[in-house]
């Protein structure tokens, strides 16, 4: 495809953005005002690069930046608390400390123990015995070696998602 094709594609691709997130954030995309829009829009219809990264650039500014920064962490705080509610011991923000991660790479149960008394990872309540936190830990293993057979059948063992099992565990 040559260059020129790839431009109008690429050109098409934000305009439909554009006009999707402005519909979405009720005419408020990144404080970007009528004007502006329009300026991008026009330069994107006459295939005039020049117009549009001047447009584009002129909504380069350090209050769009923040805001941008600011809607980032609340998506990431969004998506680390639906993954604790969905009981996911492998992602979210809070889903297992260090020293948890640590007892089931050394395959110890009394750490193990120890690290989950005040941990609100929802795989506490899955691992209360020791039978269960050597499923665990054979569990761990199978991940780091990418056996995702073995991954699921020991994740339907604990009672826990079973999803593909390609997923990495917190901080791994």
């Amino acid at each position: 495809m040559n260059r020129k094709k790839i431009l109008g594609l690429l050109a098409i691709t934000i305009v439909v953005a554009s006009i999707g997130s402005v519909a979405a954030f009720g005419g408020k995309f990144m404080g970007m005002d009528p004007q502006s829009r329009d300026n991008i829009t026009n330069a994107i219809k006459a295939n005039d690069y020049n117009a549009w990264k001047a447009a584009m650039s002129a909504q380069w500014t350090q209050d769009n930046f923040n805001k941008l920064v600011q809607r980032s962490q609340t998506m990431f705080q969004m998506h680390g608390n639906m993954s604790e509610k969905q009981g996911t011991m492998f992602s979210g923000r809070q889903a297992m400390s260090a020293e948890m991660i640590q007892a089931i790479k050394d395959g110890n149960y009394d750490a193990w123990k120890t690290a989950v008394v005040n941990s609100k990872s929802p795989l506490v309540s899955k691992i209360t015995n020791e039978d269960q936190f050597k499923i665990l830990v054979q569990l761990y293993q199978a991940k780091q070696d990418g056996n995702y057979t073995k991954v699921k059948d020991l994740s339907q063992q604990l009672g826990l998602p079973t999803g593909t099992g390609k997923h990495r565990m917190y901080r791994h």
